[in-house]
């Protein structure tokens, strides 16, 4: 397996785990600390405790405007180094269960290799398509 491909099955495990609510599964993803890079502040989260609690906060606030699942157009992965790579994902929509949007956002997550795996590190949200303006 690649190191794209492997990244790209870290994404789609984190977006089932999101549709899921899993938190604990989508906190096992990530490495501890975590960071998240949000329009409100950046956040460093200190262990998966401490992001399962951000997670399910986010999801109250989420489901208040009738969250019901989120899709992501594509994932293009970048390797930095050996132990660093960026995933670039875009138009990640968060939807209704009636396909409305409630909003959409690119998104860039800084994967780590650890213990001979991938892990999501640090998570930024973006404006959609910032890499083209």
């Amino acid at each position: 397996m690649t190191m794209q491909t492997e990244i790209q099955d870290l994404v789609q495990v984190y977006r089932t785990a999101w549709n899921a609510r899993d938190f604990e599964g989508m906190a096992a993803l990530f490495t501890e600390p975590a960071t998240y890079v949000v329009p409100s502040g950046t956040l460093h989260i200190p262990n998966r405790l401490a992001l399962m609690e951000k997670l399910k906060q986010q999801f109250a606030g989420l489901e208040k405007d009738g969250f019901d699942h989120t899709e992501i157009e594509s994932v293009e992965v970048h390797q930095c180094n050996e132990t660093t790579a960026m995933a670039d994902l875009k138009q990640v929509a968060r939807l209704r269960a009636d396909g409305s949007a409630i909003d959409v956002i690119d998104a860039v997550y800084i994967c780590i290799k650890q213990e001979g795996r991938w892990r999501l590190s640090i998570a930024m949200a973006c404006w959609t398509n910032w890499k083209d303006g």
